[in-house]
């Protein structure tokens, strides 16, 4: 886990996404003050610390929906915004972040791997004080027939975890492992109903 946390944040928020499968820092399937995560570390080289401000959407049983990803570094107003999208949307004319009612943002995409396509975004203090007054970002995407694929994410809780201490690695890890059990748990259970619905079918 140690050294997944330096390549996100070292390494690029990007290359990490697309190496952990999106699930290093994840704990969307939390309660919804739980959703967001935020992560430091300090480059031994320059002394700045790199953090990211995370959030990711899972079905009930695990499937990669989305992730939002801050990149921060202390001292510098330049912030990028990653999202993570499934593969199979239109990669013209990008997608679209929104805060609530708030005009829409364009990200262009920057690269795909197999599990997921990543758009990025530059953003500044501004964006961020929206985020922290907001209910809910949505991130659009649009679908191989062109129709909006939207995403909403919850803002409960952003502005705690923007503004307060990183979580440590390992509660960090003990609490990814209680989301892994649970989403195994709910797709063992989504198994067992689709059994007994083509048992009753039969």
């Amino acid at each position: 886990m140690a050294n997944i946390l330096k390549r996100m944040l070292i390494g690029g928020a990007v290359a990490a996404m697309a190496g952990i499968g999106f699930s290093g820092a994840a704990l969307a399937q939390a309660a919804p003050e739980d959703a967001w995560v935020k992560v430091c570390n300090t480059d031994p080289k320059t002394k700045k610390e790199y953090c990211l401000i995370t959030q990711e959407l899972r079905t009930d049983t695990g499937q990669f929906l989305a992730q939002a990803v801050i990149r921060e570094v202390t001292g510098e107003s330049r912030k990028l915004l990653h999202i993570a999208v499934p593969p199979g949307m239109l990669i013209q004319p990008g997608l679209r972040v929104q805060v609530d009612a708030a005009q829409q943002k364009e990200a262009k995409y920057t690269i795909c791997f197999p599990n997921a396509c990543i758009a990025e975004l530059v953003i500044d203090d501004e964006f961020i004080g929206s985020l922290k007054k907001g209910g809910k970002l949505v991130i659009t995407t649009l679908n191989q027939q062109g129709k909006a694929r939207p995403f909403d994410m919850t803002l409960t809780g952003f502005t705690r975890v923007y503004d307060g201490a990183p979580i440590k690695p390992e509660e960090l890890q003990a609490k990814q492992e209680q989301l892994q059990s649970e989403l195994q748990k709910r797709a063992d259970e989504a198994r067992q109903r689709l059994i007994e619905q083509q048992r009753k079918a039969n």
